[in-house]
């Protein structure tokens, strides 16, 4: 089977980001991010645009913008932003058989650290703090990542590049024969 595109999804501050740009050197593919894509197309930092744009039409452009990188042509790794699969329109493309959708993990503990490190800023989604706010929309979006994911990885348990190895291996298997 041909992949056409290698897609990262996951909680905000997983790694799909850097994983990403890891993966796409490895390969030698280009590398796209979603967040990315909104920005250059807004003028802003995409967190800075749902700041002021509010979640509704933050996620209505988001999905826009995932949609269109996910039926571009390939071999492309992609990233997208952690709440794209709340759009079932994403999550029904995410299961497409030419796509490796890969889910990256990271206990709420672990995502917490890393956003609170970060220099990107990330607003909040909610009142809560940020350890429980990240906690429920990770229990919340599991089931969204888990739905079209072949592969899940712990990103606060592996380094990047074994992290690369593992998507290398789904990739070779992927492209052996059926993996669902």
């Amino acid at each position: 089977m041909v992949i056409r595109a290698i897609v990262l999804v996951g909680m905000r501050a997983s790694g799909k980001t850097t994983l990403g740009r890891a993966l796409a050197a490895r390969l030698g593919w280009p590398f796209r991010d979603s967040d990315e894509v909104l920005a250059a197309a807004v003028g802003r930092p995409a967190g800075e645009w749902l700041a002021a744009v509010g979640e509704p039409a933050f996620r209505a452009r988001e999905q826009a913008v995932v949609l269109d990188l996910l039926s571009g042509p390939g071999p492309v790794v992609i990233a997208t932003g952690g709440g794209a699969v709340t759009s079932g329109a994403v999550r029904e493309t995410l299961a497409a058989d030419d796509l490796l959708t890969v889910w990256l993990q990271a206990s709420p503990a672990v995502l917490t650290a890393r956003l609170l490190a970060s220099p990107i800023a990330r607003p909040a989604l909610s009142g809560l703090a940020p350890a429980a706010e990240t906690a429920a929309l990770a229990a919340q979006r599991a089931p969204y990542y888990a739905g079209p994911a072949r592969l899940a990885i712990d990103t606060g348990e592996v380094d990047v590049d074994r992290a690369v190895e593992l998507v290398e291996a789904a990739l070779r298997s992927a492209r052996s024969g059926p993996t669902r």
